[in-house]
Protein backbone atom coordinates (compact mmCIF):
# COMPACT_ATOMS: atom_id res chain seq x y z
CA UNK A 1 0.00 0.00 0.00
CA UNK A 2 2.59 2.81 0.94
CA UNK A 3 4.68 0.94 -2.28
CA UNK A 4 1.63 2.38 -4.20
CA UNK A 5 1.07 5.65 -2.57
CA UNK A 6 4.55 6.54 -2.80
CA UNK A 7 4.76 5.88 -6.49
CA UNK A 8 1.76 7.97 -6.81
CA UNK A 9 3.27 10.48 -5.47
CA UNK A 10 6.70 10.27 -7.33
CA UNK A 11 3.81 10.04 -10.61
CA UNK A 12 2.07 13.69 -9.31
CA UNK A 13 5.35 15.10 -8.60
CA UNK A 14 6.98 14.27 -12.02
CA UNK A 15 3.75 15.53 -13.78
CA UNK A 16 3.92 19.12 -11.83
CA UNK A 17 7.17 19.03 -12.75
CA UNK A 18 6.80 18.51 -16.08
CA UNK A 19 3.56 20.88 -16.10
CA UNK A 20 6.21 23.65 -14.77
CA UNK A 21 8.51 23.07 -17.07
CA UNK A 22 6.07 23.12 -20.27
CA UNK A 23 4.68 26.39 -18.90
CA UNK A 24 8.17 27.84 -18.30
CA UNK A 25 8.45 26.62 -22.21
CA UNK A 26 5.04 28.25 -23.13
CA UNK A 27 5.94 31.57 -21.06
CA UNK A 28 9.38 31.89 -22.44
CA UNK A 29 8.14 30.96 -25.96
CA UNK A 30 5.06 33.88 -25.57
CA UNK A 31 7.96 36.10 -24.42
CA UNK A 32 10.09 35.54 -27.35
CA UNK A 33 6.96 35.98 -29.47
CA UNK A 34 6.14 39.12 -28.78
CA UNK A 35 9.58 40.36 -28.47
CA UNK A 36 9.84 39.24 -32.38
CA UNK A 37 6.62 40.96 -32.62
CA UNK A 38 7.27 44.38 -31.27
CA UNK A 39 10.97 44.14 -33.49
CA UNK A 40 9.27 43.24 -36.78
CA UNK A 41 6.68 45.97 -36.08
CA UNK A 42 9.17 48.85 -35.56
CA UNK A 43 11.14 48.02 -38.45
CA UNK A 44 7.93 47.81 -41.02
CA UNK A 45 6.58 51.14 -40.04
CA UNK A 46 10.39 52.31 -40.46
CA UNK A 47 10.05 50.94 -43.64
CA UNK A 48 6.54 52.25 -44.57
CA UNK A 49 8.04 56.10 -43.75
CA UNK A 50 11.65 55.75 -45.15
CA UNK A 51 9.50 54.57 -48.59
CA UNK A 52 7.72 57.91 -48.08
CA UNK A 53 10.04 59.99 -47.64
CA UNK A 54 11.81 58.38 -50.76
CA UNK A 55 8.63 59.28 -53.03
CA UNK A 56 8.73 62.77 -52.05
CA UNK A 57 12.92 63.31 -51.89
CA UNK A 58 12.92 61.27 -55.64
CA UNK A 59 9.97 63.84 -56.53
CA UNK A 60 11.80 66.93 -55.29
CA UNK A 61 14.79 65.88 -57.27
CA UNK A 62 12.87 65.97 -60.76
CA UNK A 63 11.87 69.56 -60.12
CA UNK A 64 14.99 70.80 -58.56
CA UNK A 65 17.18 72.57 -60.75
CA UNK A 66 20.54 74.22 -57.91
CA UNK A 67 23.38 71.34 -58.10
CA UNK A 68 23.72 72.48 -54.21
CA UNK A 69 20.09 70.92 -53.57
CA UNK A 70 20.25 68.26 -55.98
CA UNK A 71 23.17 67.20 -54.31
CA UNK A 72 21.85 67.37 -50.86
CA UNK A 73 18.36 65.85 -52.10
CA UNK A 74 19.92 62.75 -53.92
CA UNK A 75 22.61 61.77 -50.98
CA UNK A 76 19.37 61.93 -48.69
CA UNK A 77 17.99 59.59 -51.30
CA UNK A 78 20.98 57.26 -51.08
CA UNK A 79 20.85 57.41 -46.77
CA UNK A 80 16.69 56.50 -46.75
CA UNK A 81 17.17 53.60 -49.56
CA UNK A 82 19.54 52.03 -47.30
CA UNK A 83 17.48 52.53 -44.28
CA UNK A 84 14.64 50.90 -45.88
CA UNK A 85 16.60 48.16 -47.27
CA UNK A 86 17.85 47.64 -43.75
CA UNK A 87 14.54 47.12 -42.26
CA UNK A 88 13.11 45.10 -44.65
CA UNK A 89 16.22 42.85 -44.13
CA UNK A 90 14.98 42.32 -40.91
CA UNK A 91 11.50 41.41 -41.55
CA UNK A 92 10.64 37.44 -41.65
CA UNK A 93 10.83 37.49 -45.77
CA UNK A 94 12.71 35.03 -48.15
CA UNK A 95 14.06 36.05 -50.82
CA UNK A 96 10.99 34.95 -53.13
CA UNK A 97 8.62 37.71 -50.76
CA UNK A 98 11.03 40.61 -50.78
CA UNK A 99 13.59 40.18 -53.12
CA UNK A 100 12.53 42.18 -56.30
CA UNK A 101 11.55 45.19 -53.50
CA UNK A 102 15.60 44.68 -51.78
CA UNK A 103 16.95 45.13 -55.30
CA UNK A 104 15.06 48.49 -56.34
CA UNK A 105 16.02 49.44 -52.79
CA UNK A 106 19.67 49.04 -53.55
CA UNK A 107 19.73 50.50 -56.96
CA UNK A 108 17.90 53.25 -56.26
CA UNK A 109 20.71 54.18 -53.40
CA UNK A 110 23.01 52.95 -55.79
CA UNK A 111 21.96 55.07 -58.57
CA UNK A 112 21.52 58.40 -56.34
CA UNK A 113 24.96 58.06 -54.91
CA UNK A 114 26.51 57.74 -58.11
CA UNK A 115 24.31 60.96 -59.76
CA UNK A 116 25.43 62.74 -56.34
CA UNK A 117 29.13 62.27 -57.21
CA UNK A 118 28.28 63.56 -61.12
CA UNK A 119 26.68 66.69 -60.14
CA UNK A 120 29.37 67.71 -57.59
CA UNK A 121 31.75 67.27 -60.05
CA UNK A 122 30.02 69.62 -62.20
CA UNK A 123 27.68 67.58 -64.24
CA UNK A 124 24.01 68.41 -65.24
CA UNK A 125 21.18 66.19 -64.90
CA UNK A 126 20.18 65.78 -68.23
CA UNK A 127 17.30 64.27 -69.96
CA UNK A 128 18.34 60.74 -70.02
CA UNK A 129 18.96 61.27 -65.93
CA UNK A 130 15.58 62.95 -65.45
CA UNK A 131 13.81 60.22 -67.27
CA UNK A 132 15.45 57.53 -65.03
CA UNK A 133 14.23 59.56 -61.97
CA UNK A 134 11.06 59.90 -62.97
CA UNK A 135 10.96 56.29 -63.36
CA UNK A 136 12.59 55.61 -59.99
CA UNK A 137 9.98 58.22 -58.85
CA UNK A 138 6.75 56.24 -60.06
CA UNK A 139 8.46 52.79 -58.70
CA UNK A 140 8.68 54.32 -55.18
CA UNK A 141 5.15 56.04 -55.42
CA UNK A 142 3.86 52.18 -56.26
CA UNK A 143 5.67 50.73 -53.25
CA UNK A 144 4.38 53.45 -51.53
CA UNK A 145 0.97 52.93 -52.02
CA UNK A 146 1.53 48.76 -51.59
CA UNK A 147 3.04 49.39 -48.55
CA UNK A 148 0.27 52.57 -47.14
CA UNK A 149 -2.25 49.39 -48.00
CA UNK A 150 -0.23 46.76 -45.63
CA UNK A 151 -0.42 49.51 -42.68
CA UNK A 152 -3.95 49.41 -43.06
CA UNK A 153 -4.31 45.76 -43.18
CA UNK A 154 -2.03 45.78 -40.16
CA UNK A 155 -4.07 48.48 -38.27
CA UNK A 156 -7.45 46.34 -38.82
CA UNK A 157 -5.46 42.76 -37.72
CA UNK A 158 -3.98 42.50 -34.44
CA UNK A 159 -2.40 38.84 -35.93
CA UNK A 160 -0.36 40.49 -38.29
CA UNK A 161 3.09 40.23 -37.31
CA UNK A 162 2.20 37.26 -34.55
CA UNK A 163 1.29 35.73 -38.04
CA UNK A 164 5.13 36.02 -39.27
CA UNK A 165 6.78 35.06 -35.65
CA UNK A 166 4.85 31.77 -36.20
CA UNK A 167 5.91 31.58 -39.57
CA UNK A 168 9.23 31.79 -38.62
CA UNK A 169 9.08 28.95 -35.43
CA UNK A 170 7.40 26.85 -37.52
CA UNK A 171 9.84 26.94 -40.45
CA UNK A 172 6.71 27.03 -42.75
CA UNK A 173 7.99 25.66 -46.15
CA UNK A 174 4.92 26.03 -48.11
CA UNK A 175 2.84 29.39 -48.69
CA UNK A 176 -0.14 29.47 -46.24
CA UNK A 177 -2.60 31.57 -47.61
CA UNK A 178 -1.94 34.44 -44.61
CA UNK A 179 -1.89 38.24 -44.94
CA UNK A 180 1.90 38.25 -43.98
CA UNK A 181 2.72 36.10 -46.88
CA UNK A 182 0.23 37.15 -49.53
CA UNK A 183 0.34 40.87 -48.93
CA UNK A 184 4.38 40.97 -49.28
CA UNK A 185 4.09 38.62 -52.53
CA UNK A 186 1.44 41.46 -53.87
CA UNK A 187 4.13 44.73 -52.98
CA UNK A 188 6.58 42.28 -54.83
CA UNK A 189 4.47 41.12 -57.49
CA UNK A 190 3.31 44.84 -57.96
CA UNK A 191 7.28 45.68 -58.37
CA UNK A 192 7.93 43.39 -61.04
CA UNK A 193 5.42 45.83 -63.47
CA UNK A 194 8.92 47.62 -63.45
CA UNK A 195 12.10 47.59 -65.38
CA UNK A 196 15.51 46.82 -63.29
CA UNK A 197 17.21 50.05 -63.74
CA UNK A 198 17.62 51.63 -62.80
CA UNK A 199 -0.25 69.86 -41.42
CA UNK A 200 1.79 72.39 -41.11
CA UNK A 201 2.26 75.09 -43.55
CA UNK A 202 6.12 75.14 -44.95
CA UNK A 203 8.96 75.99 -42.92
CA UNK A 204 6.54 75.68 -39.68
CA UNK A 205 9.15 73.65 -37.16
CA UNK A 206 11.27 76.36 -37.21
CA UNK A 207 11.56 77.42 -33.45
CA UNK A 208 14.61 76.52 -32.47
CA UNK A 209 16.24 79.65 -31.48
CA UNK A 210 18.42 80.62 -28.19
CA UNK A 211 16.01 83.62 -27.16
CA UNK A 212 12.37 84.66 -27.90
CA UNK A 213 13.17 88.07 -29.69
CA UNK A 214 9.73 88.87 -29.34
CA UNK A 215 9.60 88.61 -25.43
CA UNK A 216 13.30 90.91 -24.97
CA UNK A 217 13.47 93.28 -22.68
CA UNK A 218 9.96 92.73 -21.59
CA UNK A 219 9.77 92.98 -17.76
CA UNK A 220 8.39 89.54 -15.13
CA UNK A 221 4.55 88.87 -14.35
CA UNK A 222 3.79 87.51 -11.81
CA UNK A 223 0.54 84.79 -11.14
CA UNK A 224 -2.17 87.58 -10.95
CA UNK A 225 -1.29 89.44 -14.13
CA UNK A 226 -1.09 85.79 -15.72
CA UNK A 227 -4.39 85.11 -14.85
CA UNK A 228 -5.58 88.80 -15.89
CA UNK A 229 -3.71 88.29 -19.29
CA UNK A 230 -5.63 84.70 -19.61
CA UNK A 231 -8.66 86.15 -19.12
CA UNK A 232 -7.96 88.91 -21.56
CA UNK A 233 -6.97 86.77 -24.15
CA UNK A 234 -8.97 83.75 -24.49
CA UNK A 235 -12.17 84.01 -27.05
CA UNK A 236 -14.63 85.35 -24.31
CA UNK A 237 -18.38 84.93 -25.27
CA UNK A 238 -21.02 87.31 -24.77
CA UNK A 239 -23.04 87.24 -21.44
CA UNK A 240 -20.51 84.59 -19.76
CA UNK A 241 -18.33 85.09 -16.64
CA UNK A 242 -15.05 83.95 -16.54
CA UNK A 243 -12.90 83.03 -13.90
CA UNK A 244 -8.85 82.09 -13.92
CA UNK A 245 -6.07 80.72 -11.71
CA UNK A 246 -2.37 79.48 -11.68
CA UNK A 247 -2.19 75.97 -11.50
CA UNK A 248 1.45 75.85 -11.84
CA UNK A 249 4.70 76.67 -13.67
CA UNK A 250 6.91 75.66 -16.54
CA UNK A 251 10.22 75.28 -17.57
CA UNK A 252 10.50 75.25 -21.29
CA UNK A 253 11.65 77.33 -23.98
CA UNK A 254 9.90 79.80 -22.66
CA UNK A 255 8.90 79.89 -18.62
CA UNK A 256 5.55 79.90 -18.36
CA UNK A 257 2.85 80.43 -15.71
CA UNK A 258 -0.06 77.44 -16.31
CA UNK A 259 -3.18 79.10 -15.98
CA UNK A 260 -7.06 77.83 -16.22
CA UNK A 261 -9.80 79.45 -17.08
CA UNK A 262 -13.10 78.59 -16.60
CA UNK A 263 -16.75 79.87 -17.05
CA UNK A 264 -20.23 79.96 -15.66
CA UNK A 265 -21.54 78.76 -19.31
CA UNK A 266 -22.55 75.23 -17.10
CA UNK A 267 -20.52 73.33 -20.34
CA UNK A 268 -18.26 72.12 -17.72
CA UNK A 269 -15.36 73.49 -20.38
CA UNK A 270 -11.88 74.16 -19.17
CA UNK A 271 -9.17 76.48 -21.44
CA UNK A 272 -5.67 75.89 -20.12
CA UNK A 273 -3.19 78.39 -21.00
CA UNK A 274 0.77 79.01 -20.96
CA UNK A 275 1.75 82.57 -20.30
CA UNK A 276 5.31 84.01 -20.57
CA UNK A 277 6.73 84.53 -17.05
CA UNK A 278 8.34 87.52 -18.99
CA UNK A 279 5.97 89.74 -21.02
CA UNK A 280 3.10 88.03 -20.02
CA UNK A 281 2.22 86.44 -23.64
CA UNK A 282 0.27 83.68 -24.14
CA UNK A 283 2.31 80.87 -26.30
CA UNK A 284 -0.64 78.25 -26.17
CA UNK A 285 -4.28 78.15 -25.13
CA UNK A 286 -6.30 75.18 -25.61
CA UNK A 287 -10.13 75.02 -25.00
CA UNK A 288 -11.51 71.16 -24.48
CA UNK A 289 -15.37 71.72 -24.89
CA UNK A 290 -17.59 69.38 -27.13
CA UNK A 291 -17.77 70.50 -30.86
CA UNK A 292 -21.74 70.73 -32.42
CA UNK A 293 -22.51 69.98 -35.77
CA UNK A 294 -20.83 72.67 -38.30
CA UNK A 295 -22.68 75.92 -38.80
CA UNK A 296 -19.90 78.06 -40.30
CA UNK A 297 -17.79 77.52 -43.67
CA UNK A 298 -14.12 77.62 -43.97
CA UNK A 299 -13.54 81.33 -45.03
CA UNK A 300 -15.64 82.62 -42.39
CA UNK A 301 -13.71 80.37 -40.04
CA UNK A 302 -10.69 82.23 -41.44
CA UNK A 303 -11.83 85.39 -41.10
CA UNK A 304 -12.78 85.26 -37.23
CA UNK A 305 -9.18 83.69 -37.14
CA UNK A 306 -7.89 87.06 -38.74
CA UNK A 307 -9.80 89.15 -36.40
CA UNK A 308 -9.01 87.80 -33.33
CA UNK A 309 -5.41 87.62 -34.04
CA UNK A 310 -5.63 91.16 -35.37
CA UNK A 311 -7.44 92.18 -31.90
CA UNK A 312 -4.67 90.79 -29.95
CA UNK A 313 -2.49 93.25 -31.10
CA UNK A 314 -0.26 90.63 -33.72
CA UNK A 315 -0.17 93.35 -36.68
CA UNK A 316 -0.46 92.28 -39.75
CA UNK A 317 -0.68 88.60 -40.73
CA UNK A 318 -1.34 86.38 -43.32
CA UNK A 319 -3.38 83.38 -43.60
CA UNK A 320 -0.99 80.18 -45.73
CA UNK A 321 -2.13 77.12 -44.99
CA UNK A 322 -5.33 75.22 -42.83
CA UNK A 323 -5.98 71.64 -41.79
CA UNK A 324 -9.92 70.42 -41.18
CA UNK A 325 -9.71 67.92 -37.91
CA UNK A 326 -13.04 66.79 -36.87
CA UNK A 327 -15.70 69.85 -36.42
CA UNK A 328 -12.50 72.37 -36.40
CA UNK A 329 -9.76 74.22 -38.10
CA UNK A 330 -6.20 75.17 -37.89
CA UNK A 331 -4.87 77.42 -39.96
CA UNK A 332 -1.42 79.18 -40.13
CA UNK A 333 -0.80 82.91 -39.63
CA UNK A 334 2.36 84.30 -40.99
CA UNK A 335 3.54 87.84 -40.52
CA UNK A 336 3.98 90.58 -43.05
CA UNK A 337 6.55 93.19 -43.42
CA UNK A 338 6.94 95.56 -46.20
CA UNK A 339 5.05 93.46 -48.30
CA UNK A 340 6.65 90.48 -47.76
CA UNK A 341 5.60 87.36 -45.85
CA UNK A 342 7.86 86.53 -43.08
CA UNK A 343 7.70 82.60 -43.03
CA UNK A 344 9.23 82.15 -39.35
CA UNK A 345 6.97 84.11 -37.12
CA UNK A 346 4.41 81.93 -37.06
CA UNK A 347 0.77 81.68 -35.23
CA UNK A 348 -1.45 79.09 -35.83
CA UNK A 349 -5.52 79.76 -35.05
CA UNK A 350 -7.95 76.60 -34.03
CA UNK A 351 -11.34 77.22 -34.58
CA UNK A 352 -14.72 75.52 -33.95
CA UNK A 353 -16.86 75.38 -37.08
CA UNK A 354 -20.20 75.02 -34.68
CA UNK A 355 -20.28 78.84 -33.55
CA UNK A 356 -16.18 80.16 -34.63
CA UNK A 357 -15.04 80.34 -31.39
CA UNK A 358 -11.47 80.04 -31.20
CA UNK A 359 -10.44 77.25 -29.15
CA UNK A 360 -6.98 76.68 -30.07
CA UNK A 361 -3.72 79.39 -30.07
CA UNK A 362 -0.30 78.38 -30.98
CA UNK A 363 2.32 81.35 -30.69
CA UNK A 364 5.76 79.83 -30.30
CA UNK A 365 7.28 80.58 -34.11
CA UNK A 366 6.03 84.00 -33.30
CA UNK A 367 7.44 84.60 -30.16
CA UNK A 368 10.64 83.11 -31.22
CA UNK A 369 11.25 85.25 -33.89
CA UNK A 370 9.23 87.99 -34.68
CA UNK A 371 11.20 91.62 -34.58
CA UNK A 372 11.39 94.32 -36.55
CA UNK A 373 13.23 93.02 -39.45
CA UNK A 374 15.89 94.97 -41.92
CA UNK A 375 14.99 92.96 -44.91
CA UNK A 376 17.94 92.79 -47.40
CA UNK A 377 17.13 94.20 -51.25
CA UNK A 378 16.15 91.81 -53.79
CA UNK A 379 19.58 91.75 -56.48
CA UNK A 380 17.77 90.08 -59.09
CA UNK A 381 14.01 90.18 -60.22
CA UNK A 382 11.44 87.53 -60.51
CA UNK A 383 11.46 87.36 -64.18
CA UNK A 384 15.17 85.90 -63.64
CA UNK A 385 14.65 83.88 -60.53
CA UNK A 386 11.49 82.59 -63.01
CA UNK A 387 14.11 81.65 -65.21
CA UNK A 388 15.95 79.62 -62.63
CA UNK A 389 13.22 77.48 -62.31
CA UNK A 390 13.28 73.68 -63.60
CA UNK A 391 11.51 74.47 -67.41
CA UNK A 392 9.73 70.92 -67.11
CA UNK A 393 7.40 73.08 -64.41
CA UNK A 394 4.04 74.93 -64.70
CA UNK A 395 4.87 77.48 -62.81
CA UNK A 396 2.85 80.68 -61.12
CA UNK A 397 3.46 82.88 -58.21
CA UNK A 398 6.62 84.80 -57.23
CA UNK A 399 5.91 86.65 -54.18
CA UNK A 400 8.55 87.65 -51.83
CA UNK A 401 9.51 85.71 -48.85
CA UNK A 402 11.94 85.25 -45.70
CA UNK A 403 12.98 81.79 -45.14
CA UNK A 404 15.00 80.46 -42.28
CA UNK A 405 18.28 78.95 -43.39
CA UNK A 406 19.50 76.65 -40.64
CA UNK A 407 18.91 77.44 -36.89
CA UNK A 408 19.69 81.30 -37.03
CA UNK A 409 20.18 82.87 -40.42
CA UNK A 410 16.93 84.08 -42.95
CA UNK A 411 16.86 84.39 -46.62
CA UNK A 412 14.79 86.58 -48.71
CA UNK A 413 13.96 84.95 -51.64
CA UNK A 414 10.91 84.53 -54.41
CA UNK A 415 8.14 81.66 -53.77
CA UNK A 416 6.82 80.14 -57.48
CA UNK A 417 4.00 77.39 -57.02
CA UNK A 418 4.99 74.56 -59.32
CA UNK A 419 3.12 71.89 -61.53
CA UNK A 420 4.44 68.07 -63.15
CA UNK A 421 1.44 66.49 -63.99
CA UNK A 422 -0.42 65.57 -61.03
CA UNK A 423 2.38 67.15 -58.27
CA UNK A 424 2.36 70.52 -57.03
CA UNK A 425 5.55 72.29 -55.53
CA UNK A 426 6.73 75.37 -53.65
CA UNK A 427 9.94 76.59 -55.47
CA UNK A 428 12.47 78.81 -53.57
CA UNK A 429 14.97 80.56 -55.12
CA UNK A 430 17.39 83.29 -53.61
CA UNK A 431 16.09 87.01 -53.71
CA UNK A 432 19.97 87.97 -53.37
CA UNK A 433 22.52 85.69 -55.61
CA UNK A 434 19.52 83.77 -57.69
CA UNK A 435 20.18 80.68 -56.07
CA UNK A 436 17.18 77.42 -55.57
CA UNK A 437 17.21 77.78 -52.02
CA UNK A 438 15.17 74.89 -51.50
CA UNK A 439 11.87 72.84 -52.67
CA UNK A 440 8.84 71.44 -51.07
CA UNK A 441 6.16 69.23 -52.47
CA UNK A 442 2.43 70.01 -51.60
CA UNK A 443 0.56 67.24 -50.68
CA UNK A 444 -3.39 67.54 -50.68
CA UNK A 445 -5.28 66.01 -48.13
CA UNK A 446 -9.40 66.06 -47.72
CA UNK A 447 -8.35 68.34 -44.49
CA UNK A 448 -6.04 70.93 -46.27
CA UNK A 449 -2.80 70.81 -48.32
CA UNK A 450 0.28 69.90 -46.39
CA UNK A 451 4.11 70.45 -47.27
CA UNK A 452 6.86 67.97 -47.14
Amino acid sequence: MKKWIFATVICLMTLAAAGSWGYGQYTANRKLENYLSNKYQRAFYDLAGQVQSLEVLLSKSMVASDPRLDSALLMEIRQQAAFAQSNLGQLPLNDALAGRTAKFLTQVGDYAGSLARQVNQGEAIDSRHWDTLNSLYEQSAALNRELQGMQESVAQNNFYFGEMVRQVRNKLQKAPDSLARTDFQAMDKQMQRYPALIYDGPFSEHLERTEPKDLSGLNEVDGAEAERRAITFIDRQDGAGYQARVTGETNGRIPAHRVEVTSDRGDGAVTVLDVSRQGGKVIWMMNSRPLGEQKLSIEEARQKAARFLADRGFGEMRSTYFLRHGNSVTFNFVAVQDGVTIYPDLVKVTVALDNGEIIGVETSGYLMNHRQRVLPKAGVTREQALAVVNPRLKVSGGNLVLIPDGVSEEKLAYEFHGKLGEDSYLIYINAVNGREENVLKLIETPGGTLTM
